[in-house]
């Protein structure tokens, strides 16, 4: 695997599961405002190796690999491997499989608000997740740049700079139960990631003195289902 994979899971010849998100501003994938603008992020595993399995997704952390070779990102840095995670990517190298070249393959850490540090021959970290306004989360502030990221030092550090926030919220990282596309329950999610959008209940029944603009987030749960392991 030569490139990221789709949501930025790191390349190696078992690449970092990618990430889903829900943005503000569209754009490529990798695009830096792009990526500012998310303000929900659910993490995707990290890949696993010869020697190593790969981290789940994780919550405000990303899991490291079963042997702590490849570290999780977390809500302010990417995590360390021998390629480090970055802001919306798994670290990762283009290092491919080979009969005579197996030992200089890497896996790839896995996508997320900071992904997670891949590590040579041995599994890597998982991503970490971001909902704006969840406790413990940590806000980017709008003037980041891709080689100069800061953060909200002041008020509730969680909340998205656009001022969109998420209330009642949870996260069930991939090492937790949760429900899969077909209705059934896993422990994480094997395969592509998917988003689910529902209503809490009919808007068509709201009475006439609802306000569709104000804070329209209330009325719906958005479930992001986090990887677990990448074999």
């Amino acid at each position: 695997m030569y490139k990221n994979s789709y949501g930025g899971g790191g390349q190696g010849q078992f690449g970092g599961g990618g990430s889903s998100d829900i943005r503000l501003l569209s754009g490529e994938y990798d695009d830096f405002e792009s990526l500012k603008s998310r303000i929900i992020v659910a993490s995707g595993a990290g890949g696993s190796d010869s020697k190593d399995q790969g981290g789940p997704g994780g919550s405000l952390k990303g899991y490291n690999s079963t042997q702590n070779k490849g570290k999780g990102g977390t809500q302010t840095f990417g995590g360390i491997g021998i390629e480090n995670g970055k802001f919306g990517k798994g670290g990762g190298e283009n290092r491919t499989i080979g009969l005579e070249q197996y030992h200089l393959g890497t896996s790839g850490g896995g996508s997320g608000y900071f992904g997670g540090g891949t590590s040579d021959d041995y599994g890597s970290g998982g991503g970490s997740c971001y909902i704006s306004g969840h406790e413990g989360c940590v806000s980017v502030i709008k003037e980041s740049k891709m080689d100069n990221i800061s953060f909200k030092t002041q008020g509730d550090i969680s909340i998205h700079y656009s001022g969109f926030k998420f209330e009642r919220t949870v996260i069930d990282d991939g090492k937790h139960e949760m429900k899969s596309p077909n209705g059934t329950f896993e422990i994480g999610h094997l395969g592509n990631g998917f988003v689910r959008i529902t209503t809490i209940f009919d808007i068509s029944e709201i009475s006439c003195n609802f306000i569709p603009y104000y804070s329209i987030m209330h009325y719906f749960v958005f479930h992001i289902f986090l990887s677990s392991l990448i074999y």
